[in-house]
């Protein structure tokens, strides 16, 4: 199918999308599946007759039976040679099951690889890019007409399969998200950061699927309708799943979920679809609701953004913004000795200084050359450490097209490339990547003639790069000119050209613009104060962002006053908030935002602080310095990286932390913990809050939950063994004796699966064994928890708080 014919008919009418594969499968299978990548094989005819049950109750699009056919997680059946065998078969049999059916399209379905992205997990970006590339190559070449990445909790991972489904084809490509009953994703991206994300990237829809019924995804759905016009979609579960006969059933009926669908459709919604829990039945209730209804129109705003990790920053609207510019190792030598030295703490310290003095987005500059380090090694890590301490948008400053793209493989959020210029080759490079990759990028006004003198002559480059960067499929939003601030010192007489130059643009072009203020002040006295003052006459030129130093109060001071006066700042409130927080003292660098009274980061430099900001290489310094100075192992494992622990994991239940943040700092107090192991008594080494037996139940092979629980125990000082997944009841209960285990704890991802646990629960009542049990998962609900005789965790510092207090500790 063509995109621009997917395009029209989601305009037109509302489209229905099928509903849930797993438990029909459960359903018409007479024997439980162990892969159900594996049902379009041995049971063919059931499948196809799943397929068809949808298309007669209405839906427009059916998926095909390949949720996990990725090669990862084939490979955990080894099956890992079979992905393009299983995804061709699914996709041809889902379209020869509609062959009598005209107008119905298929849709190949891809689900998240089951790994962890880096530096959470070890899948690197560009491995996840091939994996998801190889299993759209092979659904295209089975005939889907569309491709369908859903149940992503992972923006970054949800990017890079996109980036791989593009790569392997030109079908209409639709992305969902899942989110969690605070609406954040995994990693902690909000449905605006989200949309924001993957609104620039070459895809055709923007969804939600998956995590409960349908009562909140209207809000995801208005979430993402703020912020983008792309085609929107809605596939909800049928509400909460319990257990009935050792089956599991949903507790929203058809009519229930069919009461929605104007709600979902006023929100923006223009394609409805079924996930957990739904049958045909829901999807022909939904289908008739939706049978008369027409998508809501929607009109793109104009306004630029770029994301972080988890804020979203609005360009053009009232504010000028502010990029940081303090991260540059060719103007900071203490910088420069940091990367040096492999210490990029001292990167994250100045992009969290930063932040908090106000900075909307963090500029990274590693363009010095190092004998030891690589830009493009220097870059990445930054990168990573920026991304550790500060969840503001990123821009990814380097003339070098391979450093630049290696930054965008691990830079998170829809960053900025900083920058291109006029000359053909790097030009079209540089916009090449920005489209790949969903960012956003800055031209400056230069060629391989140089800087021209006159504002004429700057305004054809800027030109030239803004019609190539929208044939490219660039959107006018996402291209930024700068067009060169030279030193008053030395170039006083074309300063007129660049503000000149600046006002055509905006007139001309109406594309955003950013000046690097500061140079307008080298090598003259009192930099602070002719800087602001160029800022004032930059903003009344039409100035968007300004490249400049955040911590001095006269670049605030211009930046306030200018957008009052230029009539950005609507009744001065923001001047008055900056005011508030920095009343008149004479001084130009002390500087106070509301940022400062945010629990979002710390300042102190100790090892408590260090493991909160997951600094593993400073929390090994701390500790061997507290060695050194006689403290004992003993001391600092219970008076400083128990209490980190602790203080992270309520910054996590506050919704201040995400997984992101919870992980590092996990791991740098590991790395402290397998410091000290060899200090400790064995007395102490052995005196362990109790023994914890970790598994996933019998026939379900996920386990990134159950992993993160695994870290965060043993942190706490709890003994873990984990017996990994697909584990049956009788090696859990059996080993749990053996070891004189403490607790059990099982985690289940499925609603298939999710009556193994009270398969456990009989093991254990025949065994005789009395542990405490405690499970979690997706699907698990503490209502079934209780039913079954257990207790209830709802994620990783939960089941610590549990377990702790099950144990008495």
């Amino acid at each position: 199918m063509k995109r621009s014919e997917f395009r029209q008919l989601v305009s037109q009418s509302v489209l229905i999308l099928d509903g849930a594969m797993g438990t029909m499968l459960q359903r018409a299978v007479p024997v439980k599946l162990h892969c159900p990548e594996l049902a379009t094989v041995d049971y063919k005819s059931a499948v196809q007759d799943i397929h068809r049950a949808y298309v007669a109750a209405g839906c427009n699009i059916i998926q095909t039976n390949t949720l996990g056919g990725n090669r990862l997680k084939l490979g955990v059946y080894g099956l890992s040679d079979r992905v393009d065998e299983l995804n061709r078969l699914a996709a041809a049999t889902a379209k020869e099951a509609v062959r009598e059916t005209p107008g119905i399209m298929v849709a190949g379905d891809i689900g998240p690889s089951g790994r962890l992205m880096a530096p959470m997990g070890d899948l690197t970006f560009a491995e996840a890019v091939d994996v998801f590339r190889e299993q759209a190559a092979s659904l295209a070449a089975g005939g889907a007409d569309l491709i369908l990445i859903e149940t992503m909790a992972d923006v970054h991972e949800a990017k890079a399969a996109a980036i791989g489904a593009r790569m392997a084809c030109d079908l209409p490509i639709l992305v969902s998200l899942t989110y969690d009953e605070d609406l954040r994703t995994l990693t902690g991206s909000s449905p605006e950061s989200a949309a924001v994300v993957l609104d620039a990237l070459d895809i055709d829809a923007i969804g939600a699927n998956c995590g409960f019924g349908p009562d909140m995804f209207i809000s995801i759905i208005e979430g993402y309708a703020r912020v983008t016009d792309l085609p929107l979609f809605a596939e909800p579960n049928a509400g909460l799943p319990h257990m009935c006969d050792g089956a599991s059933s949903f507790n929203l009926s058809p009519d229930d979920m069919a009461s929605y669908v104007e709600g979902l459709i006023a929100a923006g919604a223009s394609l409805l679809g079924g996930c957990c829990g739904t049958s045909p039945e829901h999807l022909k209730a939904i289908s008739a609701r939706a049978a008369n209804a027409r998508p809501t129109a929607r009109k793109r705003d104009g306004v630029s953004r770029l994301a972080g990790t988890t804020d979203v920053v609005t360009i053009g609207d009232s504010s000028t913004r502010l990029i940081g510019e303090c991260i540059n190792v060719s103007a900071r030598k203490a910088l420069t000795a940091a990367v040096a030295a492999d210490n990029y703490a001292v990167i994250a310290d100045e992009a969290l200084a930063e932040y908090r003095d106000g900075a909307d987005v963090i500029d990274v500059n590693m363009g010095l050359k190092l004998k030891n380090v690589t830009e493009r090694e220097a870059m990445i890590q930054s990168v990573l450490a920026v991304q550790r301490v500060v969840g503001v948008p990123l821009s990814i400053d380097s003339v070098d097209t391979q450093t630049v793209e290696e930054a965008l493989g691990v830079c998170r959020g829809k960053p900025l490339i900083n920058s291109t210029n006029g000359e053909p080759a790097h030009m079209e490079r540089t916009l090449q990547l920005a489209r790949k990759y969903g960012a956003a990028v800055l031209g400056l006004t230069l060629d391989e003639h140089g800087i021209p003198d006159c504002a004429e002559d700057r305004f054809a480059i800027a030109e030239r790069i803004v019609t190539r960067a929208l044939e490219i499929g660039l959107r006018r939003e996402d291209i930024y000119i700068d067009t060169l601030t030279l030193t008053a010192g030395s170039k006083q007489e074309l300063v007129p050209e660049t503000l000149k130059t600046l006002r055509m643009v905006r007139e001309r072009l109406g594309v955003r613009t950013i000046l690097g203020v500061s140079n307008i002040s080298h090598g003259l006295p009192n930099r602070a104060e002719l800087t602001a003052a160029f800022i004032l006459t930059a903003i009344d030129a039409g100035l968007d962002m300004a490249i400049a130093n955040p911590h001095l109060r006269s670049i605030w001071s211009a930046i306030r006053c200018g957008d009052v006066l230029r009539g950005r700042d609507q009744n001065a409130s923001a001047y008055i908030e900056w005011a508030g927080d920095n009343p008149l003292d004479g001084s130009t660098t002390n500087l106070a935002s509301s940022r400062d009274r945010e629990a979002s980061g710390v300042k102190e430099n100790n090892l408590t602080n260090a493991v909160i900001k997951g600094d593993k290489s400073t929390t090994l310094a701390f500790v061997e310095s507290m060695l050194a100075g006689g403290l004992a192992a003993s001391e600092i494992v219970n008076g400083h990286l128990i209490p980190a622990l602790e203080e992270v994991g309520e910054r996590y239940e506050k919704k201040v932390f995400y997984l992101p943040q919870l992980l590092s700092a996990a791991e740098a107090a590991q790395s402290a913990f397998g410091r000290l192991s060899g200090e400790l008594s064995a007395s102490e080494s052995n005196n362990t809050l109790g023994t914890y037996i970790l598994a996933t139940v019998k026939g379900d092979m996920h386990d990134i939950g159950k992993n993160i629980v695994g870290i965060m125990l043993r942190n706490h000082g709890f003994r873990v063994i984990d017996l990994g997944r697909d584990v049956d009841s009788t090696t859990i209960v059996q080993t749990a004796l053996k070891e004189h285990a403490d607790l059990i704890g099982l985690s289940s991802l499925m609603t298939t699966t999710m009556g193994e646990m009270e398969t456990v629960v009989k093991e254990m009542h025949i065994a005789g064994c009395s542990i405490p049990l405690m499970v979690g998962g997706a699907v698990v609900t503490p209502e079934y928890a209780s039913m079954i005789g257990a207790h209830y965790s709802c994620d990783a510092i939960d089941a610590v708080r549990v377990a702790k207090q099950l144990l008495g500790k």
